[in-house]
């Protein structure tokens, strides 16, 4: 009896061993983020076959830089998404895309204006994962970004004196990232 449950037990096994996946997980950063104003941020993945895989990722900004009148641009952001791999989960060609929604205080930039709000958004991009070796990634991608946004203007970083709200539309390129990704 003992036999013939192992021989059942492996022939059920054998006629799903080639739908079974080995799931792999990896984390990342985005390097680019860190050219503005130091933002942090991190991204955690999950291959759910070997064509697509499911991330979630966040990035924060708390700086405020005393050049002039005052230089910022704060961050929260979260976003949930997905890639479809053209070659193999992790490697190679991708395309992708994400839900995300982000509250910002920017402003003394590119003008002496600040802004205040909140946004949400879908971004679709295009990528590829270069393999520097077995468990190690450098990926490229960007993307285009769409939604929409609530935000209150300013008369200058520090100053309080509101100039204008608004809720508008946006389109714009969005998600350039140089991401360094360790498969785990």
């Amino acid at each position: 009896m003992k036999k013939i449950v192992v021989l059942l037990v492996m022939s059920a096994a054998s006629m799903v061993a080639d739908s079974v996946y080995g799931q792999n997980v990896h984390v990342a950063t985005n390097l680019l983020d860190y050219l503005n104003f130091g933002t942090i941020n991190a991204e955690i993945g999950l291959s759910t076959s070997p064509k697509w895989s499911f991330y979630v990722k966040g990035r924060y900004n708390p700086f405020t830089y005393k050049r002039g009148g005052g230089m910022q641009n704060r961050v929260a952001a979260a976003a949930a998404g997905a890639k479809y791999w053209f070659w193999y989960a992790n490697s190679g060609w991708f395309v992708g895309g994400h839900l995300g929604y982000s509250v910002y205080n920017t402003g003394g930039i590119l003008d002496e204006y600040a802004y205040e709000g909140d946004a949400v958004g879908v971004t679709a991009g295009l990528g590829y994962a270069l393999m520097l070796n077995k468990k190690w990634n450098l990926d490229f991608s960007f993307g285009v970004q769409t939604g929409t946004t609530s935000y209150t203007k300013y008369g200058c970083p520090r100053c309080g004196k509101i100039l204008d709200k608004r809720n508008r539309f946006y389109v714009f390129p969005g998600n350039l990232t140089v991401q360094l990704s360790r498969i785990l």
